[in-house]
């Protein structure tokens, strides 16, 4: 690895009030919180390092659903703040940041899942319109409406590009004040008496009293350098792109939720963007992490043809035209999964200074605006706007973040994922 700096920052820099680790879409939302409450010259500095630059290592490869409706309804309050932000960046940048909202439609093509839907939907506080199958198929042609048995029709929501709102996050934070170097590998975390004293990196030390930590795939091994277990692994995500037929997936088609197939989808430029969860998802011990996953080689990962093959009658069964388009692209990457499900945020109570915004769950695009909001006021001891218990990173008690049975958990929890 080239450790030639691409720096953002080109003065040397070796101390901030707050450093935050990543530079990926959580770690850059969370500079965006910092920078909004404490404004230029808002007295505390904030620093945001990482060896790759912003936006260039999950992020990039994230489908990016922005569904409302959660199971969880912590997690669904994050997504409904990511949408606050995205109006609030698109009013301060004066620029549309492409969020295409498109609605979701809910399918449900067995009797307990629509029982399932019902409570998703009613859970959830926003409008919905309950289809048959003839209705779901007008309202998505790429539909089967035999197969389908009930969908609710979500208007509120959308996806757009990761990477366009990562890079509004930067932005703002840049204007703030937040300032930004690439090009820096940190190995460790430096604690003195109990707590954070700085980062430890390939270009020498940064002292800080602060630390958060949003290295993603990443993140577990450097908490462990301060003797703090994650319950996180990487897990391998995967989706599909078909060749451009528009006139089977039209540019306004809805994004798709149809847990019964354990698949999603989305239009993508007149093709179709879809992923299917699998029974089995592979997940990496973090100890054996390369520095860039880019074109990573996972080892016994087949490419996703297992997945594809067992998971591809039953979409195609909800969604037959797909037997009409070849598929022309395959991206796989590493997303962060927990053994619960939920985000790793806030504080840490071992290690004081030390803060989590990881764990993203597949979800991290979508919740990324309530996360950064969320743990800014946890780092600045601010009321936040919510409670973050439910993601405390010691809520599961002692972890050792390369055990094996941690690995198997977590790629459970991705294969028995139902939402967007």
């Amino acid at each position: 690895m080239s450790t030639a700096p691409a720096s953002i920052d080109r003065a040397p820099l070796d101390s901030a009030d707050i450093v935050v680790v990543g530079a990926g879409i959580l770690g850059l939302a969370v500079a965006w919180a910092l920078g909004q409450a404490l404004g230029p010259g808002g007295g505390r500095s904030v620093l945001v390092v990482d060896r790759h630059p912003p936006s260039t290592q999950a992020t990039a490869q994230a489908a990016a659903l922005l569904t409302r409706a959660r199971g969880d309804a912590a997690t669904a309050a994050l997504v409904r703040d990511t949408y606050a932000a995205i109006a609030s960046l698109e009013q301060e940048l004066d620029e549309d940041l492409g969020l295409r909202q498109v609605g979701t439609l809910h399918i449900a093509a067995s009797p307990a899942r629509v029982e399932a839907l019902r409570a998703l939907v009613a859970s959830s506080g926003d409008p919905a319109g309950w289809l048959d199958g003839e209705g779901a198929a007008r309202v998505a042609p790429c539909l089967s409406a035999e197969a389908v048995g009930r969908a609710a029709f979500m208007p509120l929501d959308g996806f757009l590009d990761p990477v366009r709102l990562a890079d509004g996050y930067r932005r703002s934070a840049r204007r703030a004040g937040v300032r930004m170097t690439t090009g820096l590998s940190v190995q460790s975390i430096r604690l003195e008496r109990g707590r954070i004293a700085g980062l430890e990196t390939d270009r020498g030390f940064i002292a800080a009293p602060v630390v958060v930590n949003a290295a993603g795939a990443w993140a577990a091994g450097l908490a462990w350098t301060a003797g703090v277990g994650l319950p996180q692994a990487p897990v391998r995500s995967q989706y599909w792109i078909t060749e451009p037929r528009p006139d089977l997936f039209p540019r306004d088609l809805p994004v798709l939720v149809m847990p019964d197939a354990g698949a999603y989808a989305r239009p993508e430029l007149g093709a179709l963007l879809f992923g299917l969860r699998g029974r089995r998802s592979l997940a990496l011990d973090p100890a054996l992490l390369p520095a860039d996953t880019a074109g990573f080689d996972l080892g016994d990962c087949d490419g996703g043809l297992e997945t594809l093959e067992e998971g591809w009658q039953a979409l195609a069964r909800l969604c037959p035209p797909l037997l009409q388009a070849g598929i022309a692209h395959y991206v796989s990457g590493l997303s962060t999964y927990t053994a619960d499900g939920r985000f790793v945020l806030g504080a840490v109570d071992e290690v004081e200074g030390l803060f989590m915004a990881t764990g993203c769950c597949g979800a991290g695009i979508a919740a990324s605006g309530g996360i950064g909001r969320a743990v800014a006021a946890a780092v600045l001891g601010l009321p936040g706007p919510m409670d973050l218990a439910p993601f405390a990173p010691g809520r599961l008690g002692p972890v050792d973040p390369f055990s094996q049975a941690l690995r198997d958990a977590c790629a459970a929890a991705r294969s028995g994922k139902t939402a967007g």
